[in-house]
């Protein structure tokens, strides 16, 4: 992929062809991926010979469309074909997706999941109600319609793309990140996704480590170290 940018007089193209997709999770702050540090954790991972592509998924932030999960599967097909190789790195609800996407991305290298969720079990009625309220209230999911109407969207779409049902059909290395602290998606989840995936594989168990594993620097360094095939354990606690 190139893009072409006016540089005071100059003309320049900058061309990239092997990058790492972010994907971000259900939003729980207004604004785009821009405005929420997802800049500095691409500038991170391009430090560490990793260039990034980071976007604002359907239906959120600075994109058009309206909020689906079968629709942000469609987005990082989409984002992906425009280049030779990629990996995705997904956080949350947006590792999800990225499972489901990755089935069908022939030119896909690696998979990296960050507390990502596994079932659909998770989403029962007080979180599905949690995620609805703070959308609507922050406006940050567009086109979700009442409350019932996106329950049912919801659940029939996570149903789906379920990780769980998807994971053993990647055949590129994968990694696992969840924190035993992460009381928004339990542990558990991580546990069930590496059950099931196929070799290769890799976990990482942090002792310590919350649902914001975006922000924790420590952790993206592990997983810049796994990427550039540092990192050969298959299952690691930190």
């Amino acid at each position: 992929m190139h893009v072409d940018k006016k540089i005071g007089r100059n003309f320049v193209r900058v061309t990239v062809e092997n990058v790492l997709i972010i994907c971000h999770g259900l939003p729980y702050e207004s604004g785009s991926v821009v405005e929420k540090g997802y800049s500095t954790l691409a500038k991170f991972f391009a430090s560490r010979s990793l260039p990034s592509v980071i976007f604002d998924f359907s239906g959120t932030g600075l994109s058009e469309g309206v909020f689906s999960l079968m629709a942000w599967v469609e987005d990082i097909i989409n984002v992906s074909q425009h280049f030779e190789r990629v990996s995705l790195l997904g956080y949350s609800m947006g590792g999800a997706v990225a499972v489901k996407a990755a089935t069908e991305i022939e030119n896909l290298e690696k998979l990296v999941l960050a507390a990502s969720p596994c079932c659909v079990d998770m989403f029962g009625e007080n979180v599905l109600r949690m995620i609805y309220e703070n959308a609507r209230m922050k406006n940050l999911l567009r086109g979700i319609g009442g409350y019932e109407e996106f329950k049912e969207s919801f659940i029939h779409e996570f149903i789906e793309i379920e990780p769980r049902k998807w994971i053993d059909r990647i055949e590129v290395p994968k990694l696992i990140v969840h924190g035993r602290e992460d009381y928004i998606v339990p542990f558990e989840n991580a546990l069930t996704l590496f059950e099931l995936a196929k070799e290769p594989k890799t976990f990482i168990e942090l002792k310590k480590g919350n649902h914001f594993l975006r922000q924790d620097l420590a952790v993206s360094e592990l997983i810049a170290n796994w990427l550039l095939g540092k990192i050969k354990d298959r299952k690691l606690i930190i």
